[in-house]
């Protein structure tokens, strides 16, 4: 049973929220064989306008006024419908160098709407803007509407000045087209590197159009690897300094923990517990502290995290710049933090025996790591150590670090409990992909040293799994209160991704089923099974892309990777402002006594969550853009005076245009082009290989041997030519040579003369002349009657070799002539019609065999066709006279050599035309040959083309006016020889063309 529209509609309208497939098949009782035709009909409703598509979700049109009529039509995220055919959406937008656009929605869900050039040049790159929606899906355009908020305020680029009265900044974004206008400065000198801040200074420039701003400060000369890390932070919308007013209030916070502080809001006291941090050698801020102690058969974990919320009161000038910038930027260089330096190193970090706040999560687990109680309350502690994971590994292992010997039980109590959390989580369905990951060594001025594979250690997973289970607890305790917060949401794998990868693990030999969804534990299995296996990074890494983003969200919860059923993030409130967000909500509770406020209240801040989450979510993607890029950067600056060596290499990779190679001991990462591997390759998207016509396949994991051929770091490129790809050298000689290279040899299609049309099918069509087959003999000519449709049959097959039927009577068919043919039979030999050229040549040429047969009748008595068949067009050549023929073909097979002027035996030239290969007739010579044939010149006579039409006229001596006219036309119109017009002086126009009016169609003239 299939649901009709109303059916659909009913149900949409009769729930609470948006329904997904899975839940309308569950509720209108339908199996999962009729998905696809539900898909359809929703697709359908649609595309009317009946209902809404948010995400993988549906609603109806009516419930969704109902929800956003009295809301402010420019702060939606969703889609807003204004009309069926369009909706309004908020989104990122992303500008092409080529001028066009992307606007990412701003929740990360759904597709990305192209914004031509016209509406794209209105904004600037990552801004937030507001576009009207058109088009269906895949093909979705947008116009815009406005936009909301600059994400970009300052511009890296070169001062320039004009005369000491007129100044521009020239910006190194490619971006960005043209240049910054900006007052004259005396910050920097003409040719410094300089930021921009834009829209301000506009009362110091005269009128003009294009960007303008004022110059913030001077970075120094050209060539500083810092100024393009900053230009690539800047560009999306990061910044390296503070307003003023924040900078100003966090002056205001004392560095140190008061009596008073410490004493209120009912904080516990756990200065007493000996709570240690452990993070890395280079990290500057601690937010976490931990501890563990055995109770019972289990553990009691306690996990301290610093409390921000105390310095950072909502509404104030430090929490709106938090929330604008949402996260810190970790570059191999410095920190682009959330909070000023005051706080984020100070009195927020948890620094060794120093008095600071914190929120608690205290959480008991027994023997299997299940969480059997946890409560959560505020704190002040004093940490005992501030630890690195070097040391802890150090210590795990058994070796001796006098500092850190004392700390011994608690490590080791800290990895029991770690490893039962992670083998919980293992049996729960948790997905743990152990890909590699890359750090940037810098050297002391400024300079990348080394890129360095991250080893994952004990030490880390430690930490890491004390953190995740202090965030299910927190995720927890707001899931059953009811209470709104922010969930870290990570949706189930996208089913027609996860499907072109099932394909592709069965190619592998790998087997995943996914009719009714593959479960995080199923995933988890299928990635176990790869261990040790030469395709597991390759695998690992296609499934991951085809896993969905997590994202921050008021109203989606739980998280498929974790097979978490609630999840958030609480541990990182320095650096990430959803945590700080989770923090002020949990203190708002504990300061309400519990008490739950009104429905309404509820529902507006449900509203005001999930806008924050979806800002926490753009900013956390463009962060990750920014330090790709940088490690990018530093790596082309790594390898720029390595151009021309050869390193060993892995594919990493696959692309259209070629792969990916990562060095296996500089662990920089390199494109290889298609084309420098061989030519006729493509990408393989169901084996997800590089295949090319000879059998080569190249795929991920694959070794390979590369040279260095090219670094750019202003476009943070770098390439390799291959040299060896699984010990076997490769080969490009594959492409065919072209005229004017060397070792060129004229083949036998470049003989072809002028003006043969090729066929589109492999081979050629029917008739067509080649210079090293015998012309053919055209003698009595009978039209020959057939069907169309068995033409067509007989063309597809092949043509027999032999004319007789036994063994002894099976004879080679010349080559040309085999081609040629399509069947041979009683001595007849089929061709294609001849041309009107051939026509015409033949009629004045009286009393000859083919003028002859041109007059005979083809009636439909003297060539009867087939039953049922249409009249055919089709010539039957019967054996005639050869001989003739035969001998003008030998002349046109005859390979032509231009005559070469004697060399004296002395020449320097003499020895190297010996060797030289023959060169290639010129494609006139081969044209004049094949005209002489056809008009049935004897090989005696001087070549002269015969061509019809104006050529010939030019070739007659008599004057113009007394030249015959031409025959009638078809259309009974008579036709001149004279030029036409436009050609003739006497034309209107002095001899120009007349200008056409209306389309221009190719042969058409004015009458």
């Amino acid at each position: 049973m299939n649901l009709s529209p109303e059916q659909l509609k009913q149900f949409l309208a009769d729930a609470d929220h948006p329904l997904g497939v899975k839940e309308l098949l569950r509720l209108a009782g339908l199996h999962a064989g009729q998905q696809t035709a539900l898909k359809r009909a929703l697709r359908e409703l649609v595309r009317q306008g009946h209902i809404l598509k948010e995400g993988k979700r549906f609603l109806l049109q009516e419930r969704h006024g109902e929800r956003t009529e009295d809301a402010e039509p420019v702060r939606r995220k969703g889609p807003m419908s204004t009309r069926p055919e369009s909706v309004q959406l908020e989104g990122i937008l992303h500008i092409h160098r080529d001028g066009y656009g992307f606007v990412h929605p701003l929740s990360g869900l759904g597709e990305n709407v192209f914004l031509p050039p016209a509406d794209a040049s209105r904004a600037l790159d990552n801004d937030r803007v507001i576009v009207e929606v058109m088009g269906r899906p895949g093909r979705l355009e947008g116009r815009l509407v406005r936009v909301v908020q600059r994400r970009r305020e300052l511009v890296v680029g070169t001062y320039v000045e004009q005369g000491g009265r007129h100044a521009f900044v020239q910006p190194s974004d490619p971006s960005l087209q043209g240049s910054i206008r900006v007052p004259p400065t005396q910050m920097a000198r003409d040719g410094d590197m300089v930021k921009v801040r834009l829209g301000v200074g506009s009362r110091m420039l005269g009128p003009g159009e294009g960007l303008f701003g004022e110059v913030a400060g001077s970075l120094g000369r050209p060539g500083d690897p810092s100024v393009e890390v900053l230009s690539i932070a800047y560009g999306q919308g990061f910044n390296d300094e503070f307003p003023p007013e924040v900078m100003d209030e966090a002056d205001r916070v004392s560095p140190q923990v008061s009596d008073e502080e410490a004493r209120g809001e009912e904080r516990r006291d756990l200065r007493s517990m000996p709570l240690i941090t452990i993070d890395g050698e280079d990290a500057r801020d601690f937010d976490d502290a931990v501890y563990v102690e055995p109770q019972g058969s289990g553990w009691r974990l306690v996990v301290a995290i610093a409390d921000v919320t105390q310095y950072v009161r909502e509404g104030i000038a430090l929490d709106v710049e938090a929330l604008r910038r949402a996260t810190s930027v970790y570059l191999p260089d410095r920190v682009l933090p959330m909070l000023p330096e005051r706080l984020s190193n100070g009195i927020c970090s948890l620094r060794p025996e120093e008095d600071r706040l914190c929120m608690v999560a205290d959480m008991v687990f027994d023997a299997r790591a299940h969480l059997r109680s946890y409560e959560l309350y505020p704190g002040v502690m004093r940490s005992v150590a501030r630890c690195t994971y070097n040391e802890v590994q150090d210590v795990l292992d058994g070796k001796d670090v006098p500092h850190r010997n004392g700390l011994r039980p608690l490590f080791e109590r800290l990895l029991e409990v770690s490893r039962a959390l992670r083998k919980m989580r293992k049996e729960r369905g948790a997905i743990d992909f152990d890909l590699p990951e890359h750090k940037v060594v810098m050297g002391e001025e400024g300079f990348p040293e080394r890129m360095e594979q991250r080893e994952r250690k004990e030490s880390h997973r430690l930490i890491e799994e004390c953190m995740l289970a202090a965030n299910e607890a927190v995720a927890k305790f707001f899931q059953d209160e009811g209470l709104p917060t922010v969930y870290r949401f990570h949706g189930e794998p996208d089913e027609q991704k996860l499907a072109a990868f099932a394909t592709l693990a069965q190619a592998y030999g790998f087997k995943l089923r996914f009719e009714d969804g593959v479960s995080s534990k199923e995933l988890d299995a299928f990635i176990s099974q790869l261990e040790g296996h030469p395709e597991q990074r390759a695998l690992n890494q296609l499934l991951l892309r085809s896993m969905m983003q997590a994202v921050y969200s008021a109203s989606q919860v739980g998280h498929y990777g974790l097979a978490a059923e609630h999840y958030l993030h609480f541990t990182s409130p320095i650096r990430r402002y959803p945590d700080l967000l989770v923090h002020r909500l949990l203190k708002a509770h504990w300061a309400r006594r519990g008490k739950k406020p009104s429905q309404a209240l509820l529902e507006r801040e449900e509203a005001q969550l999930e806008e924050m989450a979806e800002q926490s979510s753009e900013r956390e993607r463009a962060a990750m853009q920014v330090e790709r890029e940088v490690v990018a950067f530093y790596a082309t600056l790594l390898m720029k005076d390595r151009v021309g060596e050869e390193f060993d290499a892995t594919v990493s990779g696959l692309a259209e245009f070629g792969f990916f190679a990562e060095l296996d001991t500089e662990h920089v990462e390199g494109l290889v082009k298609l084309e420098s591997i061989g030519f006729g390759g493509k990408l393989d998207k169901t084996l997800h290989a590089l295949v090319f016509p000879d059998g080569r396949r190249i795929r991920v994991g694959l070794k390979c041997r590369v040279r260095l051929a090219s670094v750019s770091p202003e476009r943070r490129q770098i390439d390799f030519e291959p040299l060896e790809i699984e010990g076997k050298a490769v080969v490009r000689g594959e492409r065919p040579l072209g005229p004017g290279r060397a070792g060129w040899q004229p083949s036998l299609r470049s003989q072809e003369p002028p003006g043969r049309e090729r066929s589109k099918r492999p081979g050629r069509r029917l008739g067509q002349w080649r210079p090293d087959e015998a012309e053919p003999q055209l003698g009595a000519v009978q039209r020959e009657s057939g069907a169309r449709r068995g033409r067509r049959e007989e063309t597809r097959q092949d043509a027999p070799r032999s004319v007789g039927r036994g063994p002894e009577s099976r004879q080679e068919a010349p080559r040309g002539e085999e081609k040629r043919r399509r069947f041979i039979r009683e001595g007849q030999r089929e061709e294609a019609a001849p041309s009107k050229a051939d026509r015409r040549s033949w009629k004045e040429q009286p009393g000859s065999e083919k003028s002859e047969a041109l007059r005979r009748p083809s009636s439909r008595e003297e060539a009867p066709e087939q039953a049922g068949g249409a009249r055919g067009k089709r010539f039957v050549v019967r054996p005639a006279a050869r001989a003739e023929h035969e001998s003008r073909a030998e002349l046109s097979a005859k390979p032509w050599r231009p005559e070469q002027p004697p060399l004296a035996e002395d020449d320097p030239l003499a020895a190297f035309m010996a060797d030289a290969p023959p060169l290639a007739p010129p494609p006139a010579v081969d044209r004049l040959r094949a005209l002489a044939a056809r008009s049935g010149r004897r090989s005696g006579e001087r070549l002269q083309a015969e061509v019809p039409g104006p050529m010939r006229e030019r070739q007659s001596r008599e004057p113009r006016e007394l030249r015959p006219p031409r025959e009638d036309a078809p259309s009974h119109k008579r036709t001149s020889r004279a030029a036409p017009a436009g050609k003739r002086k006497s034309a209107p126009g002095g001899g120009k063309p007349p200008k056409s009016r209306g389309k221009f169609k190719p042969g058409r003239r004015k009458r």
